[in-house]
């Protein structure tokens, strides 16, 4: 998606408007910026190609985003586990494996 130029290359000094897509469609560029785009992609099929493209990664991500994990997931998260083994071998040639498991609760957030 190039500005100003049909043929699809930049004019010196101006870039390459598919470098804004997120931002345009996170509402983060000028509305005016923002139908240019638009308006350009009526005509040229690899930009409202490459437009929904990005519109439908950013909605999937933000689907994504916005779902809890499960309560009993969560608190298997929360519980965080450590265990250490140990394996010693005695002059005799027995082995003794000592083995310590410890837990620690971390606290989240309010959803």
């Amino acid at each position: 998606m190039r500005q100003d130029d049909p043929r699809g290359r930049a004019e010196p000094g101006q870039r390459d408007l598919r470098y804004g897509l997120e931002e345009a469609l996170d509402g983060e560029l000028p509305p005016e910026l923002v139908e240019r785009m638009q308006r350009h992609t009526d005509d040229c099929s690899e930009c409202a190609e490459e437009w929904e493209q990005v519109r439908r990664m950013k909605e999937l991500v933000r689907r994504s985003c916005a779902d809890q994990a499960p309560s009993d997931l969560r608190e298997r998260i929360a519980v965080q586990c450590r265990t250490v083994s140990v394996t010693r071998t005695e002059a005799d040639g027995t082995s003794v494996r000592i083995t310590r498991t410890s837990s620690t609760r971390r606290e989240f957030p309010a959803p």
